[in-house]
């Protein structure tokens, strides 16, 4: 055998082994790719089942919708909303899933989403199987080039939450009803019913001297008519919630003083009213709630009480500094017959408005209310309250 001969066997040998090492470089390629394909694959399959058993447990519709509006994706609480399989509702659009009259009214926030703005709406959904109030988010899903090639939907049934919200507000309006019958209910028995109570003592004071003091007996029916007139005036006022006349054009303590000479003026009882103090103004409501209480008190002093003195002081205490605070007190206290102090004692003045009234008087404006009395040595009303300066 030639020489040349030799050196293409030699190049045949070479090259057929150059190439079976290369079948084998391209089977294990082939093997390391397909493994890798298949852990990859795996690795999906897991992670789409991680990701459904995740959104199958959330009690929130979700759903991946494409760009052709068709669902690609649902969870459990779809199904169960929807009560289909979720192979009932892949593939299909929107539209044709919801119905017409659902579509249109999610469709203007579809339509958002898929134009690349996230949307949040509450609203009422009719479906075939009723109407729902549902909270709708729509998320875009981004592509390649932030193109849109689709929406993420969450969905919330606030059917409940919305009923709830309607019954408390119910509620409120009802509480609201009837905390502003009992403050007419108050108001009428701080103005009527103890103007009529003056009235009839002062008439019942000018019959005793109808035939002895034709001048007392005058002056009697005068103020009775003044009485008269004021408890009218109060009575619309009160209709209106108004401040009450009596502090329309002076003080607190000026409207007490005049309190005290329309109810006592031709009574033996001795009225001392007395002001500590440099006297600075309060809120108009406290003001208010203060003369409708102190009104109330001397009110069951004159009918209750038979006392033969009563001292009222309104005690203004002004601190600048800021670690303590100012303090007004309103202290009456008569030497009356008083009274048992026990559970049933807001039972004490007509219709039980009067001591349950000076209470509630007290929570509204933050006050502290004390009230202390015992048969046979008279009664102490006293309301401390920090107040507000009014402006």
């Amino acid at each position: 055998m030639c020489s040349s001969e030799r050196h293409d066997i030699t190049e045949r040998k070479r090259t057929e082994r150059l190439l079976s090492n290369y079948n084998q470089t391209l089977e294990q390629q082939v093997a390391d790719r397909t493994a890798a394909l298949q852990e990859s694959e795996a690795a999906l399959r897991e992670q789409e089942q991680e990701r459904q058993l995740i959104t199958d447990a959330l009690p929130v519709l979700i759903s991946h919708v494409d760009a052709n509006q068709r669902y690609q994706f649902v969870n459990h609480t779809y199904e169960v909303w929807h009560s289909c399989s979720r192979d009932e509702i892949l593939g299909k659009s929107v539209r044709e899933f919801l119905g017409e009259k659902a579509y249109q009214v999610v469709e203007p926030y579809i339509n958002q989403a898929l134009e690349g703005q996230p949307t949040n709406s509450e609203t009422e959904i009719p479906l075939l199987r009723g109407k729902k109030y549902i909270s709708a988010t729509f998320i875009p899903d981004f592509g390649p080039n932030n193109q849109v090639r689709g929406y993420y939907g969450l969905i919330t049934d606030i059917g409940e939450q919305r009923n709830a919200a309607l019954r408390e507000r119910k509620r409120a309006e009802a509480a609201s009803i009837l905390e502003e019958h009992n403050r007419m209910a108050r108001e009428i028995h701080d103005t009527l019913a103890q103007a009529f109570t003056s009235i009839i003592i002062h008439l019942e004071a000018a019959s005793l001297k109808l035939t002895t003091d034709l001048e007392a007996v005058q002056t009697l029916l005068q103020t009775g008519r003044s009485l008269a007139r004021s408890g009218l005036a109060e009575a619309r006022r009160s209709v209106e919630a108004l401040r009450p006349q009596a502090l329309e054009n002076s003080d607190l303590y000026s409207a007490l003083q005049q309190l005290t000479k329309q109810m006592f003026s031709y009574t033996e009882t001795q009225v001392n009213c007395n002001l500590i103090g440099s006297a600075y103004p309060l809120e108009s409501i406290v003001e208010n709630n203060l003369l409708r209480i102190g009104q109330e008190a001397l009110n069951n002093a004159l009918k209750h009480a038979r006392a033969s003195e009563i001292r009222i002081e309104l005690v203004y205490e002004r601190c600048l500094r800021r670690a303590k605070p100012s303090r007004f007190t309103l202290r009456i206290k008569d030497d009356g017959q008083g009274f048992v102090m026990n559970e049933d004692m807001n039972k004490d003045s007509i219709n039980g408005f009067g001591l349950l009234g000076m209470t509630e008087r007290a929570e509204r404006i933050g006050a502290q209310l004390t009230i202390q009395s015992a048969p046979g040595r008279g009664t102490e009303i006293v309301i401390l309250v920090q107040p507000r300066h009014r402006s």
